[in-house]
């Protein structure tokens, strides 16, 4: 049974009894997207999957909690992430009430190293029993991600510096939960802004070299720029 928390502010008014933050830290994970979960050591709901959230300190900023709480519970650090919402419902923690400010990151699944730490990858659209209200916190996450893809640099750390369109189309692909049509990828993606040709070609086979791209801008940003979606070929679960 978890302890219960509660507190007043200096006018005798009910106040929230914590604050904490939650990095929803996503990945794509042979060809679908991922979310980075930790088990949950004490109560409430000790023995269930959750996001790697904590308490704030009174010398933090929420995204600074955060980042140290990412670090503490999976070992990844320097994370570039974005504030996704604030969740304030008095009865989403048996705690009390307790709000959480959830910030959006997007990863190379590689810097986990799974060997040294207890957290783990899980499909988006496959997610284990989690503690709280995380469900939707994470659903919340991927859905702005998710339109993000199209209109932002956000998958600038998932590419290498310089890539071909398959390269780029797959990486979309996992983010997206669907399959482009090659040539209307292509297209879309010339066109957006988001990424221009280098002049190089490589060769990885038999057939034509393929050209080579870069982002136009390789700092993270996740601000909206103007840009189409291409056509798909077929949607994928939870598309």
């Amino acid at each position: 049974m978890a302890e219960q928390m509660h507190a007043v502010n200096s006018a005798g008014f009910a106040a929230p009894a914590g604050l904490n933050a939650l990095p929803v830290v996503l990945a794509p994970v042979a060809g679908t997207l991922h979310v980075l979960l930790v088990r949950r050591e004490e109560e409430p709901h000790a023995g269930m999957w959750s996001l790697p959230g904590g308490f704030m300190s009174g010398d933090e900023r929420p995204e600074e909690t955060a980042q140290r709480k990412l670090t503490e519970k999976t070992g990844v650090g320097a994370v570039y992430m974005e504030q996704l919402q604030t969740y304030g419902d008095p009865a989403r923690d048996p705690r009390g009430w307790i709000p959480s400010v959830a910030y959006l990151g997007l990863i190379d699944a590689a810097v986990l190293r799974e060997e040294e730490s207890a957290a783990r990858w899980f499909p988006v659209d496959a997610l284990p029993r989690l503690a709280f209200d995380h469900a939707a916190v994470i659903a919340d996450g991927v859905e702005r991600l998710r339109g993000k893809v199209w209109w932002s640099n956000i998958a600038v750390g998932l590419l290498p510096e310089r890539f071909t369109m398959p390269q780029a189309r797959r990486v979309f692909e996992a983010i997206s939960g669907v399959t482009y049509e090659p040539s209307n990828f292509r297209r879309g993606l010339e066109q957006s802004g988001l990424v221009r040709p280098t002049g190089r070609v490589v060769k990885n086979g038999p057939g034509r070299p393929a050209a080579l791209y870069e982002f136009a801008d390789r700092q993270p940003a996740w601000s909206t720029r103007r840009s189409r979606v291409p056509a798909t070929v077929r949607t994928r679960g939870g598309a």
